[in-house]
């Protein structure tokens, strides 16, 4: 056997920079709170399934940062349909609890707040968004570190598949940035070095679009090696 045959022959993993899809479920280990996931069927379970949000695997380009960074390193060597269990301590996750970050402010600092005061309300104090721990004598305890700081998480993971083919990168990637639309209606063509992608009308107006294109066209020179330009194409009738 060659060593080209033996090359062709090595099991498809998840490497640095792979495109890859993959389902997902993270919680508290210490409380079982569901932080997030990508399964209708997870959400159903925990209660809190979101209405206007569509569950499906998620894209994920290893390594630049659309999921926690211990959940990309897990990634890293799994096969297609291979599934995951693993902890995720505080320092890999959200950092520890600083007690710095707590502050007891005034209550008159709050006089233009739109809501009364209460514990666990969210605030925004300064330019920083923090949550009420405690209230009195004049004061409030505000906690300015993320909500899950000190908190070690439990992540289920699997990958769906291993994005290879261009055209499939360049759709998850047009997916991944405009949601909302059927994907079906955006006409990509490739013909190296450009590509064209018609934008259907549906999109037009789509808040932030102008800025969309823009990440895209980066996203697409990326993943596709032949492409130095991405032109969009939109068409006005009537």
């Amino acid at each position: 056997m060659s060593e080209g045959t033996a090359a062709a022959e090595q099991p498809l993993t998840v490497q640095q920079n792979s495109y890859v899809l993959v389902d997902y479920t993270i919680r508290v280990k210490e409380t079982g709170e569901l932080v997030d996931t990508t399964l209708e069927s997870e959400a159903e379970k925990a209660g809190v399934k979101d209405a206007s949000k569509v569950y499906e695997p998620r894209l994920v380009i290893v390594g630049k940062g659309l999921l926690l960074k211990a959940v990309e390193d897990e990634l890293i060597g799994m096969k297609p349909l291979e599934r995951k269990n693993f902890v995720i301590t505080p320092e890999k996750a959200f950092g520890p609890r600083d007690p710095a970050n707590v502050r007891t402010i005034p209550i008159r600092k709050f006089k233009d707040a739109d809501a009364p005061l209460r514990v666990g309300a969210v605030v925004n104090v300064e330019g920083r968004q923090g949550v009420i721990r405690a209230i009195g004598s004049g004061r409030v305890q505000v906690d300015f570190n993320h909500y899950l700081a000190g908190k070690t998480l439990l992540c289920d993971v699997e990958v769906k598949s291993i994005l290879t083919d261009d055209l499939e990168k360049v759709k998850n990637l047009i997916h991944m940035r405009i949601p909302d639309i059927d994907l079906d209606k955006f006409e990509i063509n490739l013909t190296p070095p450009e590509m064209r992608i018609k934008i259907p009308e549906e999109a037009f107006l789509l808040p932030g679009l102008q800025l969309t294109k823009r990440a895209l066209a980066k996203e697409i020179r990326e993943a596709v090696k032949d492409v130095e330009k991405v032109v969009f194409v939109e068409e006005y009738s009537g």
